[in-house]
């Protein structure tokens, strides 16, 4: 299943973010982003598999903002997706 990283300026974003997806039934895990997927040296990320557009909704309802989403290819690398 396709991994989606919905990135935040801080941990207490993502710590939110992901209360939110998993009271609305969105398994959701928070992670140290990346280095090179960082505007500003530190940065969290909330992984979801699949269920990008349903997780960005829930995350709108609550007014919760995100910086970038990322999609992890097989590979290993990572390219952006627009919503």
């Amino acid at each position: 299943m396709t991994q989606y990283w919905i990135s935040f300026r801080s941990l207490t974003y993502a710590q939110r973010a992901a209360a939110q997806l998993e009271r609305k039934g969105v398994t959701a895990t928070i992670v140290r982003l990346p280095q090179q997927l960082s505007k500003r040296g530190c940065g969290y990320a909330v992984i979801v598999r699949g269920r990008l557009r349903q997780a960005a909704d829930f995350l709108g309802e609550a007014r919760i903002t995100w910086s970038q989403v990322f999609q992890r290819l097989e590979s290993g690398e990572f390219q952006e997706v627009e919503l």
